[in-house]
């Protein structure tokens, strides 16, 4: 009885103390990749834009990519300044 309340206690514990550091990192690498998403995007959308000047939906639906990358990356940056101020 007692080992499985220790053991409660002890693992509630360390859920509290997870380092601030780590969920910073973990932040700072999904920001990271939607960087490099958002760079390959734009790549995307440039080449697409030479090759079919005609085509306006590709266009379209390359802007829509970049710009939901973009409110991705916009809302991990909020959350990250957020966490770092604490």
């Amino acid at each position: 009885m007692y080992s499985i309340r220790f053991f409660i206690i002890i693992h509630a514990n360390k859920l509290e103390m997870e380092p601030s550091g780590y969920e910073l990192l973990k932040m700072e690498t999904k920001i990271d990749g939607l960087e490099k998403e958002l760079s390959i995007l734009f790549d995307d959308f440039r080449l697409a834009t030479n090759k079919d000047a005609e085509n306006e939906k590709l266009r379209y639906d390359e802007l829509e990519k970049m710009s939901f990358c973009c409110l991705q990356l916009l809302e991990m940056y909020r959350e990250y300044t957020r966490k770092l101020k604490k």
